[in-house]
């Protein structure tokens, strides 16, 4: 399917266009973002990465005197808004270099058009198009939706004008935070995580003993039926009772038998190592 480019009067005029000046100082537009209520911190020039440990700032607002001692500390730095619900915003990530404009072409016809009311061009010639997260849960995902185009829900990251890279700088392209629209309800239901099929828990290994073996295969059980929302919680507990095991004899690979059962249930690979790695007392 051949898709046109965006049609040029759904853009505003270049006076309309013009982010308010507040936002070309990252400093200033730092305490900016934060008095509207988004979830900020410092991110690296050279990446995309934080530069403070921000899983804290994934459920609570960091304050703007926080926001104003990172910048201090870090006055060059890029900002990064976490996205999802502490912030009120999901992001669709549109990359033209991977076809992302020919894949919304054919979501928009599916599922109706993004409103291009919030829209942040990337250095790199791509759009990051800001919605207002419509609650329940939103999953990251990268070409889930359409080859070129990913989503930053709940726990992701954005970089944010002026915010820039080597290929030049992030700018708002069209409107700005106080723009963000409502998500329609087709691109809800789009964005929903789907439900994962029920799957057999891994078989355990064995040779060192049937008794352990079994106590494995429970644990494996007990996390296949946690539900939603206790899934972590549950991979916890088990890594705890794996930590007994091992100290008694058990094979150290049941602890990736472990972290595959949390992936197989729905939770992230780098989550699962981070939670068996706390329950084991490894971290």
């Amino acid at each position: 399917m051949e898709a046109a480019p965006r049609k040029a009067e759904s853009r505003p005029p270049d006076q309309e266009r013009r982010p308010p000046a507040a936002l070309s100082d990252a400093s200033i537009a730092a305490r900016v973002y934060c008095a509207h209520g988004w979830s900020i911190v410092p991110a690296r020039v050279e990446g995309k990465r934080a530069l403070v440990a921000w899983k804290r700032w994934q459920r609570e607002l960091p304050g703007l005197e926080l926001v104003e001692r990172w910048w201090a500390r870090w006055p060059g730095a890029n900002l990064a808004v976490v996205t999802g619900r502490v912030s009120g915003i999901v992001v669709v990530d549109i990359d033209p270099r991977h076809n992302g404009d020919l894949a919304l072409a054919e979501l928009e016809t599916l599922h109706g058009d993004l409103p291009w009311r919030a829209v942040v061009e990337t250095p790199s010639g791509g759009w990051h198009v800001y919605l207002r997260h419509p609650g329940g849960r939103v999953r990251n995902s990268s070409g889930r939706i359409g080859a070129g185009v990913d989503v930053r829900g709940d726990g992701g990251l954005a970089l944010l004008p002026p915010s820039r890279r080597a290929a030049g700088v992030y700018r708002w392209a069209v409107g700005g935070p106080e723009q963000v629209p409502p998500m329609a309800p087709a691109w809800v239901e789009l964005l929903r995580p789907r439900p994962r099929p029920r799957q057999p828990a891994p078989a355990p290994r064995l040779g060192h003993g049937g008794h352990h073996a079994s106590r494995l295969a429970g644990l494996l059980r007990v996390l296949q039926r946690a539900p939603e929302g206790q899934r972590n919680g549950a991979l916890y507990w088990a890594g705890c009772r794996l930590r007994e095991l091992l100290d008694q004899g058990a094979p150290e690979h049941w602890a990736e038998e472990l972290i595959h059962a949390g992936v197989a249930v729905g939770l992230a690979v780098d989550e699962c190592r981070s939670t068996v790695a706390s329950a084991l007392g490894r971290v």
